[in-house]
């Protein structure tokens, strides 16, 4: 399979001509030639022109009509269907997936359950961080499990601030004051992810960044990606990763896929089923039932981040959509991305 020409990387009537990657809205969508999307470089199959009929327009209602939205890529049953970009916006751009960072690292604790690092969800927290007992004090620590980390029920106060010089410090992590018992009741809380980070580093004995190119990323060919590290060194869990397009559907394709990508199991499928079965109620902010860091419902399992970022996959599509967007309080308001997918994107994705 061949990657297509710049000149001629086509996504439903949009061209992207050279390096700019500048939109050419009036790029008539093709119907009889037979050029390949997104072959070769992302390792799915060769798609036709002629299956993006259904995105018909699509490229320029997303330009005019949802200016947060910044790249959309679609696969339906392995197949690079559609692709957008904005102007000063590629296929390989690398983009800040926020919390979307949260549904990877659930996947890289199945892949350490796999390897023997960690014993399963109901394994005390502090058998891998014992030093949290004496940093934080509250014998609600004691009894706090990855089961609680995963689906957001640690009983830490809602907290989805950022700040580096603390977000890996463990000290300070520990010390929160607890509001609820262990399990009780969901809130949605970054903390709670970077406190699964640290365990989860010390558990595989590596930077969760080497573990994660190692382990997950690198099989699934992702190449190239970004972790933000906090101020004491540590990957933060909350958020950070940096990902293309298309990188973060080949993230859904496998979640699709059950946790097996060309013939090896990255992740195990028990666990994974368990991660994307409804675990709660969830809540705010995507007032959707949770799993294990992926929020789930009758129509999807997503991955969700701060403005607009997006893994979407549907299981009865057979397809996967991810979607990127500036990242400001009014994108987030607005959820233009989510909205496109419910209204636009869905309905020309035929189900299996």
């Amino acid at each position: 399979m061949r990657e297509p020409d710049a000149s001629i990387n086509i996504a439903a009537g949009a061209c992207w001509t050279g390096a700019g990657g500048r939109f050419d809205s009036n790029y008539p969508a093709l119907r009889r030639r037979t050029l390949v999307l997104g072959a070769g470089l992302a390792g799915w199959p060769a798609v036709h022109a002629q299956r993006a009929r259904g995105f018909g327009g699509l490229a320029a209602r997303i330009a005019t009509l949802a200016p947060d939205v910044l790249s959309v890529a679609v696969v339906q049953r392995g197949a690079l269907a559609f692709e957008f970009y904005r102007p000063g916006t590629t296929a390989d751009s690398l983009h800040d997936v926020q919390s979307v960072t949260k549904s990877v690292l659930s996947l890289l604790f199945g892949c350490a359950l796999a390897d023997g690092h960690v014993r399963g969800v109901d394994e005390l927290v502090a058998m891998r961080l014992p030093e949290m007992l004496r940093l934080g004090g509250d014998a609600r620590l004691q009894r706090l499990r990855f089961a609680h980390l995963l689906t957001m029920t640690a009983g830490w106060t809602a907290d989805v601030t950022a700040r580096r010089d603390r977000d890996d410090n463990l000290g300070w992590l520990a010390r929160r004051p607890f509001v609820a018992e262990p399990g009780a009741r969901f809130a949605y809380d970054n903390g709670a992810t970077n406190v699964l980070a640290l365990a989860l580093a010390r558990a595989v004995g590596r930077p969760l960044d080497d573990y994660a190119r190692q382990r997950l990323l690198g099989p699934l060919g992702i190449a190239r990606f970004d972790w933000r590290r906090g101020a004491q060194g540590h990957a933060i869990g909350a958020f950070g990763l940096m990902l293309s397009p298309r990188d973060m559907a080949r993230v859904g394709e496998l979640v699709l896929a059950g946790g097996r990508w060309q013939g090896r199991e990255l992740v195990p499928a028990d666990y994974l089923r368990q991660a994307t079965t409804r675990r709660n109620a969830g809540g705010w902010p995507a007032f959707t039932p949770y799993g294990y860091l992926w929020w789930v419902s009758p129509e999807a399992v997503m991955a969700s981040g701060y403005g607009g970022q997006w893994i979407y996959v549907d299981a009865q599509r057979q397809a996967v959509i991810a979607a990127t967007s500036r990242r400001t309080p009014d994108s987030a308001a607005r959820n233009q991305a989510l909205a496109l997918i419910r209204r636009e994107i869905l309905p020309a994705v035929p189900r299996s």
